[in-house]
C-alpha cells in the first residue's frame, strides 16, 4: 500500500470536520425552538451576548471636568457646545452662562467707564472725614467692578459674534437640561433676551413657541415656584411679557396659579397675596373658585411640599444670574 495513503485520507477527513463545523457556525440560527410536544411552550433560544460599540464622544464626555473658570470662551466653545448637545447639563449651564458674560461685557464696559471717570474728576476738597470715607468706598466698589470687567475681557478675547448668536440656544438647551435659572429666564425673556438675534433669526420665536410647554410642564412637576410666579404673571388680564403672548389672558388659570404660589408662600408676604387674590376672585363663580382651590391644594401636595417661595423674593428678575 502506498504509504501516503493514510496521510490524503486524514487530510480529506480533516477538510471534511472543517466545512461541517464550518457550517454550522455559520448558519443563521433559529429565533425560537419548539419545547414540549405540540403543547410546549416556545422558549426562545440563548442569544450570545451582543458586543457594545464604542461609546458616542458625548456619552464619554459626561461628567468630565469643565474647562478651568474664566478660560477664554474662544478655546472652550466648541467642546462646551458639543457637551450641551449631546446632554451635559454642566457643559450647557457653562456655556450659556459664558456667553451671556460676553453679550454684555460692552455695556458692563461702558457703563464702568463713565462712573469712574466721574469719581475720578471729583474734586475732594473740602470734604468731611465721612465724605471722604464714602468717596473712599465709592472708589474701591468702582475698582471691584472694574476687576470683573477684566475678568469678563480676558474671557471673551475673540468671541466671535456667530458665537454670540447661539446665547439663546444655548440658555433653551440648557434649560431642557434642567437647569432652574436658564429655564426661568427663557420662560420670561426667550428669544428677546437677545434681541439683534431674534431680528436676524425669527424662528426662534417658532422654537420659543415649541419649547415652552415642555419647560412649563418639567418645572411644575420638579416643584420650581419661578414657574408658578412667572405664569400666574402671565394669565393675568393685560400682562404685556412673552409668555402673557403665548399663553393668553384666562382669570382662572391666573387665579389658580396665584392661589398655588399664596399656599406656598412666607408667612410674611400672605397679606399682599390675599389681597392679590380677593381681586382676582372677584370676576369668578363659586364653581370655578372652588376647582381652582382644590386643584391648588392638590398640587401643592403633590409636587411643592416642603418647598418655599423664596426662589422668588419680592421683584426677583428671572434673567438675573
Amino acid at each position: 500500500m502506498n504509504r501516503r495513503l493514510p496521510l490524503i485520507v486524514i487530510a480529506v477527513l480533516a477538510v471534511a470536520a472543517a466545512a461541517y463545523f464550518l457550517g454550522r457556525a455559520t448558519a443563521p440560527k433559529p429565533i425560537e425552538t419548539q419545547a414540549g410536544g405540540l403543547g410546549g411552550t416556545i422558549v426562545p433560544e440563548p442569544q450570545a451576548p451582543a458586543q457594545a460599540g464604542p461609546k458616542p464622544l458625548s456619552d464619554l464626555l459626561k461628567g468630565a471636568p469643565l474647562p478651568a473658570p474664566n478660560a477664554p470662551l474662544k478655546q472652550t466653545f466648541a467642546d462646551l457646545q458639543a457637551r450641551a448637545n449631546g446632554g451635559d447639563r454642566g457643559a450647557a449651564m457653562r456655556l450659556y452662562r459664558d456667553l451671556g458674560r460676553c453679550s454684555r461685557l460692552r455695556g458692563s464696559e461702558w457703563r464702568n467707564a463713565g462712573a469712574r471717570n466721574e469719581l475720578t474728576e471729583t474734586k475732594t476738597d473740602g470734604m468731611t472725614p465721612a465724605q471722604l470715607r464714602t468717596y473712599q468706598k465709592l472708589l474701591d466698589s468702582a475698582e471691584l467692578r472694574q476687576q470683573g470687567v477684566r475678568q469678563d475681557q480676558a474671557l471673551c478675547e475673540g468671541v466671535s459674534d456667530e458665537m454670540l448668536g447661539n446665547l439663546v440656544d444655548s440658555m433653551a438647551q440648557a434649560a431642557k437640561l434642567g437647569d432652574e435659572e436658564a429655564r426661568s429666564c427663557y420662560l420670561a425673556s426667550g428669544p428677546l433676551y437677545d434681541m439683534r438675534n431674534m431680528v436676524q433669526n425669527p424662528e426662534s420665536l417658532r422654537n420659543y413657541r415649541s419649547n415652552a410647554a415642555g419647560m412649563i410642564k418639567t418645572g411644575l412637576a420638579s416643584g420650581d415656584w419661578r414657574v408658578v410666579d412667572l405664569l400666574q404673571r402671565a394669565y393675568e388680564p393685560g400682562a404685556q411679557s412673552l409668555l402673557a403672548g403665548l399663553m393668553g389672558a384666562d382669570p382662572v388659570q391666573h387665579y389658580r396659579y396665584l392661589k398655588l404660589y399664596r399656599l406656598g408662600a412666607e408667612p410674611h408676604r400672605a397679606l399682599q397675596l390675599d389681597r392679590q387674590l380677593a381681586a382676582s376672585a372677584a370676576s369668578l363663580n363659586q364653581a370655578q373658585l372652588a376647582e381652582a382651590d382644590e386643584w391648588a391644594q392638590r398640587t401643592l401636595r403633590g409636587n411643592f411640599e416642603g418647598n418655599s417661595t423664596n426662589t422668588t423674593p419680592p421683584g426677583w428678575e428671572a434673567c438675573t444670574f
